[in-house]
């Protein structure tokens, strides 16, 4: 796939070519030196823009910040089924096939360079003014320490590289311990904090964005480093940061959920979004973007039936689906719903499982919207309208968009005597689709390149800060702040009255596995968080590795943790051809079921490039 510039890379090349216009008539842009691009502001910026599209956008799957790759990699939750029954796609990942022999980065050598070559000319310039040098050291040492997070995530512990170095130094760096690895991060954090301004222009970092990710990269130091210790000191610089972000009982810095998410104006206008990752429609396309790799397959490869009851009414193909990520019922089953009472519960326990006419009445609530908002605005679900209404979609038994090979048309041969459902293998194995960051006005075209369009993808927002700030008082025990900063974005983002809220979480109280506080809070930050920045598994990963005692002279603590949301079967719905009854059903992609063993907290180092860069390797991989 092209790679593609970003927007504001776009615009900040416009706008030094008009302000070295003469430079540009003179000097061909390809002969433009070291020197030169040193001697000049716009220029270092320009460098520095370059180093923001390197490491926000990493392709890393499993840890990447803003990219297609963010929706892909939930699969690596039971929130979604990646692609269907015959393809394993990330079913290492899922199954515990991986190996030492696998490949899945290291820390970019080159990007570090830059990084480092920039600091020293920006910092030893004598044409800079003090104003651009405080504010573009701030954005490498931001930058610099996005980047150390992506890995210390994956590794643990990392070779630290502060400065350029030279040929003649020995480049066989070993590695710093995790504790030492994540306060290198926090060091840049803090110094880019002071240094960057408060408010910026869309894709630049902020202090905000700072203090964001020392939100992020603070409640995962704590379980790795702390083992979640109630005293950790990354539970207290957490609370710091969110107190300079300003964060408050009422959530004011909070918007409607859907503006960030299905339409790129609403995105990028939204007050929530601390740092965003942009692409320009002049370059990009469908193929850039999860619209692409999460949609649906439909070239009227189906029954007799679902094309006289459930046809596709537009007269072009749906596009292809490469790696579609289909939300399960585990995930489904997370969003709460207000009941005839007004009081909030899983929607298993509420009257309308047992009153409801048909299967939308019983669960979904469409004309109503009973259950939690963000619902709506992230699941794709039974009969709604897809494609800015060109097409209604159903995932029932028979539908236009159930795989045919999926156990929601499981036994069709035997009961209608054919293949039911949608019979190219490119469609909802679980009966749904994902619609989170896919845009309300997209409509069906023949190739998805055709679709031009800007994009928007949110890398800090406000709503994740709030529950970072909430977990951090939870693993310190202090319940009432815990739920002071859950209940902002049930209020903000789910829809829910604060009263309700307030007694929804009242009796809640523990901060362990199975204490129904810590339940909710996981809850919570699961349908918050689904398909941005693989969110949910880092979670998953640092709540056992609290369990599991931390990282000790690295080594863990304990025989560690095995996460009970990482394991077992995908679950998914069969509804019937007329959509008034319904049942559940288990199912594993290719690989089989998911597994999870301890030595995934730290997953292995390619052992080639282990040998030749002297770095020892992570336990259990040995």
């Amino acid at each position: 796939m092209k790679k593609y510039k970003l927007i504001w890379v776009l615009g900040l090349m416009s706008l030094y070519l008009s302000s070295c216009k003469k430079f540009l008539d003179t000097t061909p842009y390809d002969k433009i030196t070291g020197e030169q691009t040193w001697s000049s502001e716009n220029l270092s910026t320009a460098f520095i823009y370059q180093i923001y599209t390197d490491v926000l956008s990493s392709d890393s799957w499993l840890a990447a910040y803003a990219s297609p790759n963010s929706a892909r990699s939930e699969s690596s939750t039971k929130n979604a089924m990646t692609g269907t029954l015959n393809g394993p796609f990330w079913s290492k990942d899922r199954a515990e096939l991986m190996t030492k022999n696998d490949d899945y980065g290291w820390i970019n050598y080159n990007l570090l360079w830059r990084i480092h070559t920039a600091m020293k000319n920006i910092e030893e310039s004598p044409k800079f003014s003090a104003e651009y040098k405080k504010r573009s050291l701030g954005e490498l040492h931001f930058l610099r320490a996005a980047h150390y997070f992506i890995y210390a995530k994956l590794y643990g512990g990392l070779q630290i590289i502060d400065r350029e170095l030279s040929p003649t130094e020995n480049l066989q760096i070993p590695r710093k311990s995790i504790k030492e690895t994540y306060d290198f991060i926090i060091a840049d954090l803090d110094i880019a904090s002071q240094s960057l301004p408060p408010t910026t222009e869309r894709g630049r970092a902020s202090s905000a964005a700072a203090y964001a990710l020392l939100m992020r990269v603070g409640v995962q130091a704590a379980a790795y480093v702390d083992g979640g210790a109630a005293n950790s000191v990354y539970y207290d610089k957490t609370i710091a940061a969110g107190t300079a972000l300003g964060l408050n009982a009422n959530g004011s810095q909070l918007s409607p959920y859907a503006n960030m998410f299905r339409a790129y104006e609403t995105a990028i206008a939204s007050k929530e979004i601390i740092l965003s990752r942009e692409r320009s429609k002049i370059n990009s396309s469908l193929y850039d973007t999860p619209i692409q790799y999460q949609g649906l397959w439909a070239n009227g490869n189906f029954s007799a039936y679902a094309k006289e009851h459930f046809p596709i009414n537009v007269t072009m193909n749906f596009w292809g689906m490469d790696g579609g990520s289909w939300p399960t019922q585990d995930l489904v089953d997370d969003y709460l719903v207000k009941d005839l009472d007004g009081s909030i519960k899983p929607w298993t326990s509420a009257s309308y499982v047992t009153t409801g006419k048909n299967v939308d009445e019983k669960m979904y609530f469409s004309s109503t919207k009973k259950r939690d908002l963000r619902f709506y605005s992230t699941i794709l679900y039974d009969s709604c309208m897809y494609f800015n209404n060109q097409a209604r979609v159903f995932f029932r038994r028979d539908g236009n968009v159930s795989n045919a090979n999926s156990k929601i048309n499981e036994g069709s041969v035997e009961e209608y005597g054919y293949k039911a459902g949608n019979t190219e293998n490119y469609n909802s194995s679980t009966g749904y689709a994902m619609i989170k960051y896919q845009y309300d006005q997209i409509i069906s075209l023949p190739s998805p390149g055709d679709q031009k369009l800007d994009y928007s993808y949110a890398v800090f927002r406000y709503g994740e800060a709030y529950l970072n700030m909430a977990e951090a008082y939870l693993m310190k025990g202090d319940f009432a702040n815990a739920k002071q900063y859950i209940t902002a974005t049930m209020v903000k983002h789910a829809g829910f009255e604060e009263n309700q809220v307030t007694a929804y979480l009242a009796p809640l109280t523990g901060n362990n596995w199975g204490d129904a506080l810590f339940e909710a809070y996981k809850r919570e930050r699961n349908v918050e968080m689904v398909y941005e920045n693989n969110d949910t598994y880092w979670s998953l990963m640092r709540w056992g590795m609290r369990k599991s005692g931390g990282v000790r002279n690295g080594e863990y603590a304990s025989s560690g943790f095995v996460i009970p949301d990482l394991q077992g079967s995908l679950r998914g719905i069969r509804i019937s051809r007329d959509g008034k009854t319904y049942s559940f059903f288990q199912d594993n992609n290719s690989a089989g079921e998911a597994r999870f063993t301890p030595k995934r907290y730290l997953i292995p180092i390619n052992e080639a490039f282990r040998l030749k860069s002297g770095v020892n390797q992570n336990p259990g991989w040995d």
